[in-house]
Order: structure tokens, then sequence, then C-alpha cells
């Protein structure tokens, strides 16, 4: 086994035979990554700060060489404890919706180094109580890119075609649809949601912030994103489940609620 450093993000850990743990990292340098914390659960282990879930470390790990034996912890160095997460319900789930969906996707695997500076700031934001519910929802939508399923905000979906208007987005689809392709018995939605598509897609998950956004359009955005994971890229984790079971979420109480948001501009009465 060879002796490698990075810096890690727990997003896994369980207690194996008596004093032992798994743990999983995102990495910077390797992506995901699995390693057995030997010892770590006595209580003079010196590493044992550095592998709750959500913290950011500094590790030195025995790699290993083969794709079914695991690597092996030697120290670790705590850096931030995000412990806050899990003093609030609803952060700790924003949070576990997050780390899930990376746990569940085998895109993961090999590095990305810009996915594991995004995971840092949506923790610590989530860690701090800055925006927690933006931040799951952004992450969500700049994580679309890596595995492949993007929404379509560059031009129509049906005619293929760029534009410089659109008049509403296709929730089943995740496209823009123009003026030329709208049809007799849809509605045009309220063109501030279509421009805070645009917006939010011309940004990256460290600039987006910088902009202020109606709860509306993100709570909307939200289960277009739960139901895209679902159904078009088969990721759905527990932690989905129960993000999706929010009240405000129920598919007749929110059908309503988009279509009230989505039709309230004046030029559409």
């Amino acid at each position: 086994m060879a002796e490698i450093s990075l810096k890690g993000i727990v997003i896994s850990s369980f207690d194996y035979e008596e004093f032992d743990k798994i743990v999983t990292v995102y990495s910077d340098k390797y992506g995901k990554l699995s390693f057995i914390a030997k010892g770590i659960n006595k209580p003079e282990s010196k590493n044992r700060y550095s592998v709750q879930n959500f913290s950011v470390s500094k590790y030195q790990i025995f790699k290993s060489r083969k794709a079914n034996s695991l690597s092996k912890l030697k120290t670790g160095e705590l850096i931030q404890n995000n412990f806050n997460i899990t003093r609030n319900y609803d952060n700790y789930l924003f949070a576990s919706v997050i780390i899930s969906i990376i746990l569940e996707s085998d895109d993961f695997n090999s590095k990305s180094y810009q996915t594991f500076v995004s995971l840092e700031k949506a923790l610590n934001n989530i860690n701090q109580n800055n925006d927690p519910f933006s931040t799951m929802v952004f992450f969500l939508f700049y994580l679309l890119k890596p595995l492949g399923g993007k929404f379509l905000l560059n031009r129509c979906y049906r005619c293929n075609k760029p534009n410089k208007v659109y008049r509403l987005f296709d929730f089943k689809e995740c496209g823009f649809v123009c003026p030329n392709c709208i049809r007799a018995n849809e509605q045009p939605q309220d063109v501030r949601f279509i421009n805070f598509l645009k917006t939010i897609d011309s940004e990256t998950f460290s600039t987006v912030f910088n902009h202020q956004f109606e709860t509306a359009y993100i709570l909307i955005l939200c289960k277009v994103l739960v139901e895209h994971y679902s159904h078009n890229l088969g990721i759905y984790t527990s932690a989905m489940k129960v993000l999706n079971s929010k009240k405000i979420f129920a598919e007749d109480t929110f059908e309503n609620y988009t279509h009230s948001v989505l039709t309230r501009n004046e030029y559409l009465r």
C-alpha cells in the first residue's frame, strides 16, 4: 500500500468489529474513497474526531492498490467538525440529501476538485445556518452537470434553437420552450421565473449566492430537481424521500401552489 495525503469530507461512517470504523470520504485528490480506521472507537484514539459525518479533515492513508481491498487510515487531523448541522433537523436533512446523492452515484468515484470545493462550501453554509435550504437546492442544480443531467436552458428543447425569449419551462422535459413552440393548451409562465432559471444557469455554485431570489422559485426548483434525479437519473435516496414527503411538496398542494406562483405576472392576466 502506498502512503498518501489528502483532504476529505466524511460522507459515511459505520462501526466495524469492536473498535474499528469503515469511513467514506469525498476527497480533494481522489474523489470518493473508503478506508478502515483501526481502533478509532477507543477512548484514547487521537484520530476519532476526524471521522465524524460531515467533518472536514486532513488524512494520511495507506491507499490500497486493489479495487476490492480497503485502504487504511494512518492519521486524521480535524479541520472543521460541522457539528452544528446535527443541531437542527431540517439542516441535517438538507446536508443528508447532498451527501446521499454523492454516495449513491458511481460518477463520483473519480476525482473532481470542483465538486469537493462546492461540497465543502455547501456543508459550511448549512453548518453556519446561512441559507441552508437554498444551499441544498443550488448544490443539486450544479451537481447535474457532472452527472450528465443538466437542464436545457440555452435553447428551446422542442425546436433545438436558441432564442432571446422563452415562454415556459417544461417541468417534465426540464427545458425551455420558445414562443414558436408553445402549444395552445399551455399557459405562459411568469417572466421572472424564466429569468431566475437563466440567472442560475449563468452562474456557478460559488457565485450564485451574490443574487437575491424569491423563495417560491427555489421551492419550485427543489421539487423539479428531486423529480428529475428520481425519474431521469435513477437517484432517489431515503433522505430525498423524506424531503419530498414534506407537506409543501404534496402533489395536489404543490400543483396549485406552482400554478399560482407562475401565472401571477400582470401581462399574463
